[in-house]
């Protein structure tokens, strides 16, 4: 480890003080975990690239709300040359002869990449230990109950924020509580039925915990970014209170967000900073200003830390920033905002609940120009109504935007219907089509629908699909991004000069020689086996 426990500040090592009704919660949590002599496994299957690994936040907080005689571990396959199923059966080998057995393995599981990882981790471990129960949180779970249920590699599903719930899950798998009155809990009865508990009054991250950095060789996760050369994560809030109808936040946590005193999160990233070295992070707050007096709170908190950072932020509430706001922000270390556009039609706008307006995003663009701040704007296209004039709209849009801030960042995808609480964008059932068997998932048509890349829908054909790919090939080529480290500096320069033209003519059709001159410009070839479904059945965790 990085760091030994004992050189850890106490808010680190142990959980904050607390209230009667906290020490009560954590009585609670001694009781039902009596006993112990136990292992619980927490796993981070593959999701991306190990160059792009970040803390295991979701998990390293699941442990970190056991009591401090439980014994976790943390196995991430995001690690550089990591073996999620083999280390895994080491531990479980390797504990099997003492008095401390693994009692349950754990995996939290985001749509996408990090899905078709878990599903044959899942099963080779069920066909190796099938007497250990295996446990999926997280998103798809908690979106997609069912095909998760109909798995029989999969025992047990915690839908929505777990600590608490696993916790009552541990119980239950110790045979000392029914599992019917586990709120937030999903298995399978046996007949066959599933049964999928209400879901829990979930609590902000200042009721929880400290984040357990001495669980992780936390130098290990501090990779270079365009922010700085060992760049970390942090989540200061839990949830957002907004109602956008297409995002799958909304779906698992409803309208609400609770926050931790900036206090508070001065205190983790100093001791990151100071310890660790850490020099920049990107914030993974779905909303990170509640409004302008939290923000100046923030930027006080930040100020003497001397980090770079980027948070994503709603643009209505960045348009009732003061100057002296944006001014504290940007000397607080603020570098990058991301915010989410999503369209640039104000009709759209309404239609997705989104509540902000293309004026609002356009002031944005010029206020992050005036204070020396790079704003990303993420735009969705494929309105089920009228995607081709939405599209229209919004490429139009993007050209104002850069027209006003050049330093702006494009992110794009496609709308894929997600659950939705209450209506969703477009007044389409998400779930109309979607597979049961989560074998099906798998496929590529399903990881390009889940990571919003190619998802077949009946209202968006290829034609207009390739019109959005164009048109980004073109913009990308004469504005390269800074994210983009891996074109090399004469094919940034090439491909800016050669659609120089095309983008004064507003001319996207098949940009081939742009395309070109990308695949030969970068510094390695398009890496197809990024993620798990691309990858050959050889190279994935689990052996043959």
């Amino acid at each position: 480890m990085a760091a030994d426990a004992r050189a850890l500040p106490a808010l680190v090592r142990a959980p904050p003080a607390a209230g009667r009704g906290k020490r009560r919660a954590r009585a609670f949590a001694f009781r039902l975990l009596d006993g112990g002599g136990f292992v619980i496994l927490f796993v981070n299957s593959r999701a991306t690239r190990a160059k792009n690994r970040r803390f295991p936040l979701s998990i390293m907080s699941l442990g970190a709300a056991l009591p401090p005689d439980t014994t976790w571990e943390i196995v991430d396959g995001n690690l550089p040359g990591a073996d999620v199923f083999a280390e895994i059966c080491r531990w479980i080998d390797g504990q099997a002869g003492g008095g401390d057995p693994v009692e349950l393995i754990a995996l939290t599981v985001l749509p996408g990449p990090q899905l078709v990882s878990a599903v044959p981790l899942s099963k080779a471990l069920k066909q190796r230990y099938p007497s250990i129960p295996i446990v999926w949180g997280g998103y798809f779970p908690s979106l997609y109950p069912a095909p998760v249920l109909n798995a029989d590699h999969v025992d047990w599903i915690v839908q929505g924020q777990g600590e608490t719930t696993f916790l009552e899950l541990l119980e239950v798998v110790r045979g000392k509580r029914d599992p019917e009155s586990v709120l937030g809990l999903g298995f399978r009865r046996p007949d066959g039925s599933h049964f999928l508990a209400p879901e829990r009054k979930w609590v902000g991250p200042a009721e929880l915990p400290d984040p357990p950095y001495h669980k992780i060789d936390v130098a290990a996760y501090l990779q270079p970014t365009i922010l700085g050369r060992r760049s970390g994560v942090y989540q200061a809030s839990i949830g957002c209170p907004y109602a956008c109808s297409f995002c799958g936040v909304i779906s698992v946590y409803g309208r609400r967000e609770k926050v931790q005193s900036p206090e508070r999160m001065r205190e983790h990233l100093s001791f990151l900073a100071t310890a660790h070295g850490m020099d920049s992070l990107h914030f993974y707050d779905n909303n990170f200003f509640l409004n302008e007096a939290h923000a100046r709170e923030i930027a006080k908190a930040m100020l003497p830390l001397g980090l770079s950072w980027w948070c994503e932020a709603r643009v209505d509430a960045l348009c009732r920033f003061s100057d002296e706001t944006w001014r504290m922000l940007k000397a607080a270390g603020l570098r990058m905002i991301f915010c989410g556009a999503e369209s640039g039609s104000d009709e759209v706008l309404r239609k997705m609940s989104k509540g902000t307006t293309t004026a609002q995003i356009a002031e944005v663009a010029a206020r992050t120009r005036e204070y020396g701040i790079i704003p990303e704007f993420s735009f969705v296209f494929g309105d089920p109504e009228d995607p081709e004039r939405e599209i229209d709209n919004t490429l139009h849009f993007i050209r104002r935007l850069k027209a006003i801030n050049p330093a702006m960042e494009l992110i794009t995808y496609f709308y894929t219907p997600t659950p939705q609480r209450a209506g969703t964008y477009g007044d389409v059932d998400p779930l109309t089509g979607t597979p049961t068997e989560l074998d099906t998932w798998m496929e590529p048509e399903w990881v390009h629908w889940m990571t919003h890349e190619d998802p077949h829908l009946p209202w968006l054909d290829r034609r207009l699909k390739d019109r959005v790919d164009d048109f980004r090939t073109v913009l990308m080529s004469r504005f390269p991004s800074i994210h983009d480290n891996e074109l090399r500096p004469w094919g940034k320069v090439l491909g800016s000069w050669l659609a120089r033209g095309r983008w004064a003519r507003e001319d996207y059709a098949q940009p081939r020689l742009l395309r070109h001159v990308q695949r030969l410009a970068r510094r390695t070839p398009d890496d197809r086996q990024a993620y798990g479904h691309l990858r050959p059945p050889a190279e994935t965790e689990v052996p043959a």
